[in-house]
């Protein structure tokens, strides 16, 4: 299986973080441990130019239950904007 989604950024600030993880059920999201996956994504490099991901291979995780999540870091002073699109897993 892999996952793919197309990104695009805007303005100075933290990058997106994607994360994965198989022990996450529901509620607060620091209940759940978190592996990133940040680095095997292709991102875009500002002024909304959308960027495809590529595919990032979830091999590793068959016959797991995973949540997948985007890990927005920011201030009222300090921030970038991120879209994110057609956000697809093959099996």
């Amino acid at each position: 299986p892999t996952l793919s989604f197309d990104n695009a950024e805007n303005y100075g600030g933290p990058a997106l973080q994607l994360l994965i993880s198989t022990d996450y059920v529901s509620g607060e999201p620091g209940t759940g441990t978190w592996s990133d996956l940040t680095g095997l994504a292709n991102w875009s490099g500002g002024s909304f130019t959308f960027v495809n991901s590529g595919d990032i291979d979830l091999t590793s995780y068959i016959g797991s239950n995973v949540h997948i999540a985007f890990r927005y870091t920011g201030t009222d002073t300090d921030g970038s904007t991120w879209e994110l699109d057609n956000i697809i897993i093959k099996g």
